[in-house]
């Protein structure tokens, strides 16, 4: 029994090639998208975010200083928020 080799079909194997890149870059952009989301909710937790626009809204730069009196706005804004249930 002699086998053969089948003429290739370059054109297919392009296509399918490109449709594979493509299915990499969408995956690629949606964990990015899912990892940008994770890390600004993270940030929004543990008061980067809002440390952040204290610095801007106060035009302050980043220092122990700087921090300890956003802590203690921070901390008197929560004292002052009633409590529900």
């Amino acid at each position: 029994m002699i086998f053969r080799k089948r003429p290739s079909d370059s054109r297919g194997l392009q296509i399918a090639e490109s449709k594979t890149i493509q299915y990499t870059a969408t995956v690629r952009v949606a964990v990015s998208n899912v990892f940008q989301i994770l890390l600004a909710a993270l940030r929004e937790i543990f008061d980067e975010s809002s440390y952040t626009r204290f610095l801007s809204r106060r035009k302050l730069a980043s220092s122990p200083a700087a921090y300890q009196e956003f802590t203690r706005e921070n901390e008197l804004s929560r004292a002052r928020r009633p409590r529900c249930c």
